[in-house]
């Protein structure tokens, strides 16, 4: 059974929310803010993982995440994007258990944002680093994940964005689709993002409310000796993919007017690992979630 794996995705949106507000002709572009920074911890309590139907023990999972971008403007149509990323997944896995103790991302984030027209404007990223376990880094954990993004902005209220994903160390090399952000009421705002559709409800100028769903996770490099040290020589240096789904619900706070802090909670709902060249796949059963994120701009 194949499983999406998405080690760019949610890197190359994360600063989306800022490229939708293209200039349109009822809404004038607003520029980006110089630099934009986030840090995040998210948790997913322990659960039960199994290979098929051999159980495995229990897992749990703790996630910190920290990027940093600076938008060096090039023309009134076109800037430059130039930042970094930090991920790390910790896991509590059973003795034996063909699951990593954890796994990292550090990588460089460089970019070129777009405007083609008055409702068009076209991003494209790419975040070369390293992607693995960090135990004997080599150039087999070097990895270059690419995004591009255009957005159509149809009005002020109502954007279309169509992404094209490409990871050459996953299991589904190529993701594409497409998303809206359309803000139906005065108070209320659909997201449907990748990797966090949501809708938001504006409660006061500091105060907004959102549920929806989250997905996270990525693509990494196991050691060379990660098999023979677990008894399945097979697994020796290769791809892990990692992915967990979650719904909940939170409220985002603004602290200042260029800082943020939001926290939410739910459920996890589907957490696997894959060896996709290796066809092995082991699944957890669902568990709760919590997420916490501080966010600004400058």
């Amino acid at each position: 059974m194949k499983s999406i794996s998405f080690p760019c995705v949610f890197l190359a949106l994360n600063f989306l929310p800022s490229f939708v507000s293209a200039q349109t002709p009822v809404a004038p572009r607003v520029a980006s803010p110089a630099v934009e920074w986030m840090v995040e911890i998210s948790h997913a309590a322990k659960s039960d993982i199994a290979e098929g139907t051999r159980p495995l023990g229990e897992i749990s999972t703790f996630q910190s995440r920290a990027s940093f971008l600076r938008t060096i403007t090039s023309d009134a149509q076109s800037s430059w994007l130039l930042g970094g990323s930090w991920q790390r997944l910790e896991f509590s896995p059973a003795a034996g258990t063909p699951i990593p103790d954890s796994l990292s991302a550090l990588a460089l984030k460089i970019g070129y944002n777009r405007q083609l027209s008055p409702q068009w404007s076209l991003r494209t990223e790419i975040d070369p680093g390293i992607y693995s376990d960090f135990e004997d880094i080599s150039a087999d954990d070097l990895n270059a994940p690419l995004g591009v993004r255009a957005v159509y902005a149809a009005s002020r209220e109502l954007q279309w964005i169509f992404g094209l994903n490409l990871d050459w160390r996953s299991g589904n090399p190529v993701v594409g689709g497409a998303g809206v952000r359309w803000q139906f009421a005065p108070d209320w705002t659909l997201l449907f993002l990748i990797p966090a559709p949501r809708i938001e409800y504006v409660a006061t100028p500091d105060l907004t409310f959102f549920a929806g769903a989250n997905l996270r996770g990525g693509t990494f490099r196991v050691a060379k000796d990660f098999g023979r040290s677990r008894g399945r020589p097979l697994l020796d240096d290769q791809n892990i993919g990692y992915r967990e789904l979650s719904a909940g619900a939170g409220a985002r706070w603004k602290l200042s007017p260029a800082i943020a802090l939001s926290a939410g909670a739910g459920w996890m709902f589907d957490r696997r690992f894959e060896f996709d060249d290796r066809d092995l796949l082991l699944n957890g059963d669902g568990a709760l979630s919590f997420q916490l994120t501080l966010s600004g701009s400058f």
